[in-house]
């Protein structure tokens, strides 16, 4: 089953408090296509609201659900244990931070709230998100939110949130 493409559109109000909307539409259309849906919906949206429109993106979904890379959760998952992996960019001072939930206790130095950078799947990841995954046709390289390449894993320890 296919997701649907979801598209959000950022706003803010004179008093600089920001909000979003969501629009979701259907698969199955180009890049090019979503581009062209994205900048006519803000305008009308825009045109809408009283607000100031100050960015709009859009994510493509990937239906995981019969894949079999993690068919059941451990018993002992738990989403308010977390691992949160900060990294610099390559522009000077700007740095990222992610947060993954359940990670497991055997991926941390025992004792402590530091992960094993040592271990072969937490290696994998900091090295995929410093250099990038070679894809067909070249490299995805992941950014931070300006589109800044990251460049180097600043810290990833364990966090404990709700959420």
């Amino acid at each position: 089953m296919a997701l649907a493409v979801s598209f959000r559109f950022d706003f803010v109000d004179a008093k600089g408090k920001p909000s979003f909307t969501k629009v979701r539409v259907p698969t199955g259309f180009t890049i090019s296509g979503y581009t062209d849906f994205g900048i006519l919906m803000a305008q009308l949206l825009a045109n809408l609201s009283t607000c100031r429109m100050t960015g709009a993106s859009f994510c493509v979904g990937l239906d995981l659900s019969s894949s079999t890379i993690k068919a059941i959760p451990s018993g002992l998952s738990d989403i308010a244990q977390k691992a949160l992996f900060g990294f610099s960019t390559v522009v000077s001072g700007l740095r990222t931070k992610m947060k993954l939930p359940a990670i497991s206790e055997s991926k941390m130095v025992l004792g402590s709230d530091v992960l094993d950078l040592s271990d072969v799947d937490v290696a994998g990841f900091i090295s995929a998100m410093e250099t990038g995954v070679v894809v067909t046709g070249g490299t995805i390289e992941p950014t931070d939110l300006r589109g800044n390449n990251i460049s180097i894993l600043d810290y990833a320890r364990e966090l404990f949130r709700k959420k």
